[in-house]
């Protein structure tokens, strides 16, 4: 795998990107974390991008984007393991007359954020390749064939902040919302020839759509790819204290899911509907013309 920094000035411009890291950095600690980082980017942005990023000739302003996500994702990565000092009496902590270890909770909450940095970074990243037209990892994120395709149907129902990087990481409960609860319901034939569905069954599609996501996305994903505001979460604390806000978490979900059913069972109740007026029709054009077997008619 190419990597986005050079061996040579790597320390330097590894403190440049960063801005907060005081010490220099050699090239051999963060390597693996580095190449880690890379496959991180590379899943999100796609191959061909990121093999554009390594010619002469690359966009300075998406290497520049890149290339720090890289290194903060690979600082994130190798900071835990750089806490203790491993010698032959085993793990130390590290310490001397001029620096002391920070506390556990300074340093949880330090890496909390530096996630946040992380995935507010992300959204950076991906607003400027959609903005520029730069091919993103379309073979995982592809979400035109969806009934909720983009994040602006999307937030017409839910505000996510204009997170891309939420909405993105919420398109596998899209498609499985599509496959496994919109196609039972309306059948293959309306699934198929979904530019014909009218608005309001569109509309209640969508937001049974956008309420299953969230259910999904909080129960599975870091709670962190949620902007603030969206999901409201605690700092750290105590151990009861996390606990209290995991169950606060899936209760938040579990409201997200009864909309998502309600909405669901609209959809089940227009359907029948439409169904109704559709057979209604047809039995008005199926009534008897009026002739009877003694009209003299010949009967065929």
């Amino acid at each position: 795998m190419e990597l986005l920094f050079a061996k040579e000035s790597f320390s330097s411009e590894f403190k440049d990107l960063l801005g907060f890291v005081d010490a220099d950095m050699r090239f051999a600690r963060l390597k693996s974390s580095l190449q880690s980082a890379t496959d991180e980017i590379i899943d999100l942005i796609g191959e061909q991008t990121y093999k554009e990023l390594c010619l002469p000739n690359a966009n300075k302003d998406l290497l520049e984007l890149v290339k720090y996500a890289v290194a903060l994702k690979g600082y994130i990565i190798y900071a835990p393991t750089a806490d203790l000092s491993v010698t032959n009496n085993g793990r130390l902590m590290r310490r001397d007359e001029h620096m002391v270890s920070a506390f556990e909770w300074q340093i949880e909450s330090n890496d909390e954020g530096l996630e946040n940095l992380f995935y507010r970074h992300l959204d950076r990243l991906l607003k400027y390749m959609i903005k520029n037209g730069i091919s993103i990892n379309t073979k995982k994120y592809n979400s035109s064939n969806l009934f909720v395709n983009s994040i602006e149907k999307f937030e017409n129902i839910f505000n996510i902040d204009g997170s891309h990087l939420l909405f993105f990481k919420l398109i596998p409960a899209l498609r499985e919302f599509d496959k496994l609860e919109v196609l039972p319901r309306v059948g293959k034939e309306i699934f198929n020839e979904r530019d014909s569905i009218s608005e309001d069954l569109r509309h209640l599609i969508e937001i049974a759509g956008v309420n299953y996501a969230m259910a999904w996305g909080i129960r599975r994903l870091n709670i962190r790819l949620f902007p603030k505001g969206v999901l409201q979460y605690s700092k750290t604390g105590s151990a009861n204290k996390k606990q209290g806000a995991k169950l606060e978490y899936l209760e938040t979900a579990m409201v997200f899911e009864k909309d998502a059913d309600k909405y669901l069972l609209k959809i089940e109740e227009k359907i029948a509907s439409n169904k109704k007026v559709t057979n209604e029709t047809k039995e008005e054009l199926d009534l008897p013309l009026g002739f009877g077997a003694d009209d003299g008619f010949v009967d065929l």
